[in-house]
């Protein structure tokens, strides 16, 4: 047997990630363009998903997400070490009064697990946020500093590269990111384990240095008890 990746499977996930991701429509010529192959490949890519209810279209022959998500989310969630251990306790511990989320890092996107802001519910806070670039999220930037500089570089243009890298070291040195941002907001990550996943807390504005400390201790103690180390 060849020891290859298996390219065709590897692009249909690919797609279908994209097609979830994108929430809305879309068409085969766009979704091809996101993904950088050819559109007659994509376009048979997700005729062959609609054939087992995982892609269906619309009347404009844009293509959706089909009722077989519905049945591989909660297979997923099911079979999520992640998911089945951070749910319930983000929803007991999380602070309320600040921004709490966790993600996992996907072809330099940042997807959310659980991304709750003041006055939330557990409902809404469940995947209840857009993805995001790496390069724009406290997350991403805890996530991608198990790359080299090496690795990572090509992938970013040099504006973006220079708002990572001293993050990325940060992160290296300390085992957390710290962001100051321009407009006074105050963001933190650390990676959670071996989840290939981060812990964040946002949302906290023109902090002084005795409430930033006591937040880090927080999202450290949090962090704690997602890895069962509490």
């Amino acid at each position: 047997m060849s020891s290859q990746p298996n390219q065709s499977l590897i692009d249909g996930i690919r797609c279908l990630q994209y097609l979830v991701s994108s929430g809305r429509a879309i068409g085969c010529r766009e979704l091809a363009r996101l993904m950088g192959i050819n559109t007659t490949r994509v376009n048979r890519l997700l005729m062959t998903m609609a054939s087992i209810g995982l892609t269906m279209q619309d009347d404009h022959r844009r293509y959706l997400p089909g009722p077989g998500i519905h049945a591989l989310a909660a297979q997923a969630i099911r079979g999520s070490a992640l998911f089945s251990r951070a749910l319930p306790i983000l929803e007991r511990y999380a602070p309320r009064d600040i921004v709490v989320a966790l993600g996992v890092l996907w072809e330099d996107q940042v997807i959310y697990i659980w991304h709750s802001v003041p006055g939330s519910t557990p409902s809404q806070a469940l995947a209840g946020f857009h993805m995001l670039p790496a390069w724009q999220s406290v997350i991403g930037m805890a996530l991608l500093a198990s790359e080299t500089d090496e690795q990572l570089m090509p992938r970013f243009t040099p504006e973006q590269w220079q708002n990572l890298a001293p993050h990325l070291a940060q992160q290296r040195e300390q085992g957390e990111v710290i962001w100051h941002h321009d407009n006074g907001e105050l963001s933190m990550a650390q990676p959670v384990g071996n989840h290939a996943a981060a812990l964040a807390f946002a949302g906290m504005w023109n902090v002084d240095e005795s409430v930033e400390q006591a937040r880090l201790k927080a999202l450290s103690e949090l962090n704690a008890r997602l890895q069962d180390k509490a």
